[in-house]
């Protein structure tokens, strides 16, 4: 139970949390979601429901590889937070460190644990802030050849069509959300990126189709390369993509 004795309540940290759930992995959703390590192993995640559960939802699980190749421990349950409800989505992906960074979608925003790199128990889920509009994508992860992670998703605030978090691989701390620039054509919503391209000057090239439209896709690259020496930015607008792959 919880410390009110609320089984299924908002944590202090945004996410919401089902303490009354005794964590039986009793049907899987979709299929396992797979992190390859830099040492070779493989990690996977898998959202299932609970029959125990007091309001229906999902809960994200977690297992790994000992060894390269080798076989997959146990599934065990991340935490009491609950993804959905009107829609299952989790991603995650490896720091610089070599620990883990998880996300999971919950009630149209993402929260967000980590896991060190001995393994162990997961952070406290906390909310990440980013909180696209109902049916205009999810979170797409990138790893840049330094190591620093980017995290991207459309936004709902008048200024910005879509906005992005950076942890720095020096120190393994997200930064506050920054836009990505707006489109230029009134009433244009995008999607999550389709497509995060490092140049070979290290800038990010991010194309997006139109949440509606996948008929129509547009582009944006950095000004600079946020790499936090110096930190750089993104341009203010986005482009027409001639073509589907804007080439």
């Amino acid at each position: 139970m919880s410390p009110t004795g609320a089984s299924a309540v908002a944590a202090p940290s945004g996410c919401s949390m089902d303490y009354g759930v005794q964590g039986v992995a009793s049907v899987p959703l979709g299929s396992p979601l797979s992190v390859p390590r830099a040492d070779g192993r493989v990690d996977q995640f898998q959202m299932f429901l609970d029959a125990t559960a007091t309001q229906g939802l999902s809960f994200v699980w977690h297992r790994a590889q000992d060894e390269p190749g080798g076989a997959y421990g146990e599934w065990e349950r991340v935490s009491a937070g609950t993804v959905g409800p009107k829609a299952d989505y989790v991603n995650a992906i490896e720091n610089a460190a070599g620990g883990l960074e998880l996300f999971w979608l919950d009630h149209g925003g993402f929260c967000h644990s980590v896991q060190g790199p001995e393994g162990g128990e997961w952070s406290t889920p906390e909310g990440f802030g980013l909180h696209p509009a109902p049916y205009h994508g999810f979170l797409t992860l990138f790893k840049r050849s330094n190591g620093t992670l980017i995290a991207m998703a459309s936004s709902t605030l008048w200024d910005r069509s879509m906005e992005s978090r950076t942890q720095l691989s020096s120190d393994g701390v997200w930064k506050p959300a920054e836009s990505m620039g707006k489109v230029p054509e009134a009433s244009v919503g995008l999607s999550q990126p389709n497509t995060v391209t490092e140049l070979a000057d290290k800038r990010l090239k991010v194309t997006a189709h139109e949440w509606n439209r996948s008929d129509r896709t547009w582009q944006t690259t950095e000004v600079a390369p946020n790499d936090g020496f110096p930190s750089g930015w993104w341009s203010g607008r986005w482009q027409l993509c001639a073509t589907a792959q804007c080439d």
